[in-house]
């Protein structure tokens, strides 16, 4: 997977099973590619409700109520990405993406400060 690029999704299993991941930055460095991961929910029984994603959000891997797992970020290389079996998928919308960062950024979200601080240092952080 090369390229990547923010807003873009990739179906992978990085350690914790098969989901869905976003990447949240650009791999200006080697080891500054942040994603995370979208857990589906049939129950709606969500671990963490700072970003719930719907259907109608526009991806076509989205099928039910899936929440962003903010504390399974991980900072990852390109280069690492691309020895995985991946399947690049839609790139989520400017709106979709700014609703991810807006829950990244909740008090309660569980994102890990030094990842808020590798998007900041990017530039990549919604004003």
């Amino acid at each position: 997977m090369s390229n990547g690029s923010q807003g873009d999704t990739f179906l992978a299993d990085l350690g914790l099973g098969k989901h869905l991941h976003v990447i949240l930055s650009h791999p200006f460095e080697a080891d500054r590619l942040i994603v995370v991961t979208m857990v589906s929910t049939y129950d709606e029984d969500y671990k963490n409700a700072t970003c719930i994603l719907r259907p109608e959000d526009g991806h076509p891997f989205i099928k039910h109520f899936s929440y962003i797992a903010y504390h399974t970020a991980q900072a990852l290389r390109e280069k690492d990405l691309e020895k995985l079996p991946i399947r690049k998928t839609t790139t989520f919308s400017e709106d979709v993406l700014h609703r991810i960062f807006k829950g990244a950024d909740a008090h309660n979200s569980d994102f890990p400060m030094k990842f808020w601080l590798v998007l900041d240092d990017q530039g990549l952080i919604p004003v």
